[in-house]
């Protein structure tokens, strides 16, 4: 058929329109199966106390949609199928992990959608696999579950620990006996016997420790002393080579004739017994020697005379029966009649 020009101008603009239109609503349909999925499904290994189809689905807190089926997949797993709004599950994808909790005080159920790391884009129908590896994304932190673990905790764990720190409890307490015991005594002899009054000990005791301080200084002034030995600061060589002459040589030589003496000295010993048995019996009786001794030494002593150039022996001398050695005791010297 002939056409004209302004025909074919109006044909070409009608088609663009049509092409232009075709392709805005591919994308928007694109869109909406990556982003605004209607339905995903959840394959999980375990599901949460109270999740039953009607149940809310929340992403971040924000409440995107709710639970439509729950079905058997296979023997401990199950599928759930999720019915939320796309558009509300900004950074959602199927690397998601996902939380049975609780909503509210009264223990209801509802699912947490998290996000994960990394994963596709979520498009309508998709399947976001939690079972195997990914098992543990799947975790059930609902009233029920709470309630379970607490009485576990309570039954395994926490009866046999008390029990074990009361055993442990009554044993220290045994072993602490003999200790309180003697407290006890000891605070009841002190107060039995107390005859001083606090103040009067109080104050002993606050003399006591007024040396204290002292005593400190001084043990501080002997450390200070030690330590500005000349020999210590200055001739160091010397001094480790007397240390070193006691610790490596006197001291094993000493040990060397202490050996030597334990061995030898059994028969020194049995030497000198005889020696002290003759002695022993010279003096038969100690006390009857003693008083011979002493009325020796006094006689000894009245026979002497202090003077001036020292002790002079009081003696007198009678020349009358005697006059032959009268004149050499004389020396010469004329003697009267």
């Amino acid at each position: 058929m002939s056409i004209g020009r302004r025909a074919a101008i109006v044909v070409g603009a009608v088609t663009v329109v049509a092409v232009a239109a075709g392709l805005l609503g591919w994308q928007v349909a694109t869109r909406d199966d990556e982003i605004a999925g209607t339905e995903i499904v959840l394959r999980t290994e375990r599901l949460g106390d109270g999740i039953v189809v009607g149940t809310r689905v929340r992403a971040d807190g924000v409440l995107v949609g709710e639970v439509t089926e729950i079905a058997p997949l296979a023997p401990g797993k199950q599928t759930i199928t999720l019915d939320v709004d796309g558009d509300q599950l900004a950074g959602i994808d199927d690397s998601m992990t996902v939380d049975y909790a609780t909503s509210n005080l009264f223990g209801i159920s509802e699912i947490q959608l998290r996000p994960g790391r990394g994963g596709a884009p979520l498009r309508a129908g998709s399947v976001v696999d939690l079972t195997g590896p990914r098992a543990g994304d799947a975790v059930d932190a609902t009233m029920g579950s709470l309630l379970r673990g607490l009485s576990t905790v309570g039954d395994q764990a926490l009866a046999a620990r008390v029990a074990v720190v009361l055993d442990q409890l009554a044993t220290d307490t045994r072993a602490f006996t003999p200790l309180l015991q003697a407290m006890v005594v000891t605070a009841r002899t002190i107060a039995d016997h107390q005859t001083m009054s606090p103040s009067f000990q109080l104050e002993q005791l606050g003399g006591a420790l007024g040396g204290v301080a002292p005593f400190a200084g001084a043990t501080v002034d002997v450390i200070d002393r030690v330590y500005r030995i000349d020999a210590l600061r200055e001739n160091r060589p010397r001094f480790d080579a007397t240390v070193n002459m006691v610790v490596e040589q006197l001291f094993p030589a000493l040990q060397t004739m202490m050996n030597h003496a334990g061995d030898q000295f059994p028969a020194y010993a049995a030497m000198a017994v005889p020696l002290l048995s003759a002695v022993a019996n010279a003096v038969p009786d100690p006390q009857r020697s003693s008083a011979e001794v002493t009325a020796l030494l006094a006689n000894l002593r009245s026979a002497f005379t202090d003077s001036d150039a020292g002790p002079v022996l009081n003696v007198d001398v009678d020349l009358r029966i005697a006059p032959v050695p009268m004149i050499p005791l004389l020396a010469g010297q004329g003697v009267p009649r």
